[in-house]
């Protein structure tokens, strides 16, 4: 095997242009690289921020939900059983009219609480 100098002067060029890429080339793109990966976990961190904020928010609101619950439940008027309206005529015959039965009154307070509820969820 025969080793000239060419083979010394091959590799010396090689070192040098090595050294000029890693300083000219990869050294300012490691650079980008590293600010983009200090970029994302910055934003992961404010996205993070901001879930736990959200749930905080909800879990107030939940709370608000269930106090106006409670708040109705406990100050719920009570309806009686029969509802009867007696109207006098002009000619002295009293009407009776059935206001409301109790079905219907489920069925309407059902139908109040659900747009209630409704209107509440909507409300930050």
């Amino acid at each position: 095997m025969n080793i000239n100098a060419t083979l010394f002067i091959q590799a010396f060029n090689f070192f040098i242009v090595y050294w000029m890429l890693r300083l000219f080339l990869f050294k300012p793109i490691i650079a980008i690289i590293d600010y983009e990966n200090a970029e994302e976990k910055a934003m992961l961190t404010i996205i993070d921020q901001q879930q736990k904020s959200l749930e905080i928010q909800e879990k107030e609101r939940q709370r608000h939900w269930y106090v106006c619950q409670e708040y109705f439940t406990i100050h719920q008027p009570s309806a009686p059983s029969h509802q009867f309206l007696i109207i006098e005529n002009t000619n002295d015959i009293p009407i009776i009219i059935h206001e409301t039965s109790p079905d219907d009154i489920t069925r309407i307070t059902r139908d109040i609480r659900s747009k209630l509820e409704e209107r509440i969820k909507h409300v930050h």
